[in-house]
């Protein structure tokens, strides 16, 4: 017999009670060796490779010469028996408390309005937020690599986010509601005395929802209101029209059409590498129409322009 097979087949017979009592302070003399170490954070599918790890470590401290007997007592075993088959039967449950309680340590900053008052923060990834007053806004000291969110857990605030493919930005609320963006401008008013959390787009697209479902993906011109109390949300268009400045700084053509596709909900091809590699250097607003920014474009840089008849395709292409 191998000495994992060993390993494993005390083991087994530790959980199944059906150890002998210098058997039992063996197991139990190798769980306290590996319990000094500090345990990393656990995911659920990882719950066969934490098995496998405290075989390994059975296997290795039963190579050693001398296995020291511990001496608790009885009510000490019993609780040490109880980890063990924890550990090894209960690793999903213990990854969920793990990583949760990295969520709940994770430093946050706070930023605050008092009434009549607005501040503005700015990411270093180029993002903006407005706060308005009586508001308050939570935000890591860093972002994650695959994501950005903040909270915002009273008020109302004014985003203006920076588009990233590869890592949205999440604005979380109250009742659990959420607001995910790549890209795009919107406002959302979340007052702990008002009944309704509404969320209005400006630019770009963003879908808004709780952990159970997406109540629906909101273009330009649109929004959604979501009552706390009977749970439900409904979708309109906004009664009053804003618009922000969509800034250019040394950028790929590649890269301003991207944004512009997000920003209106259009389609824009570029026929060519060589023109997707030019840049732009330019502040537009998004008063002004697709058309108009990509005609001031290809002005700077001799480009043509096709436009299709809904308004929706445009191409770009050289003279």
């Amino acid at each position: 017999m191998t000495k994992e097979e060993q390993a494993r087949e005390l083991l087994r017979k530790y959980i199944d009670k059906e150890a002998s009592p210098a058997e039992i302070a063996q197991v139990e003399s190798w769980y306290a060796t590996s319990s000094r170490d500090a345990l990393p954070p656990l995911e659920k599918e990882r719950k066969q490779a934490i098995a496998e790890n405290m075989l390994r470590k059975l296997r290795g401290e039963m190579e050693k010469e001398e296995i020291k007997t511990l001496r608790f007592p009885a009510w000490y075993q019993m609780r040490k028996v109880a980890a063990t088959v924890l550990l090894i039967s209960s690793a999903c449950l213990a990854g969920w408390l793990l990583n949760k309680k990295q969520v709940v340590n994770e430093q946050l900053l706070s930023l605050t309005t008092r009434a009549g008052e607005k501040k503005k923060i700015v990411f270093a990834e180029g993002s903006e937020i407005i706060l308005e007053p009586s508001s308050r806004l939570l935000y890591p000291a860093k972002f994650k690599s695959r994501d950005r969110t903040v909270s915002l857990s009273e008020g109302e605030a004014f985003f203006n986010i920076a588009h990233e493919e590869d890592r949205p930005f999440m604005v979380k609320t109250r009742e659990d509601l959420y607001t995910k963006v790549l890209g795009t401008s919107f406002s959302i008013k979340s007052y702990h005395k008002s009944r309704r959390i509404s969320v209005a787009v400006v630019s770009g697209k963003v879908a808004v929802g709780n952990s159970s479902q997406v109540f629906g993906t909101l273009i330009k011109g649109q929004q959604i209101a979501y009552d706390k109390i009977d749970q439900r949300a409904e979708i309109s268009y906004t009664p009053v029209k804003t618009y922000v400045n969509l800034r250019f700084e040394n950028t790929t053509l590649q890269e301003v059409a991207r944004q512009l596709e997000y920003a209106y909900s259009i389609r824009i091809s570029l026929n060519s590498p060589s023109i997707k590699k030019l840049k732009c250097n330019a502040t537009f607003n998004t008063k002004q129409s697709p058309e108009e920014i990509l005609d001031i474009i290809c002005s700077l840089h001799h480009l043509r322009l096709r436009t299709a008849e809904d308004h929706k395709t445009f191409n770009v292409y050289r003279k």
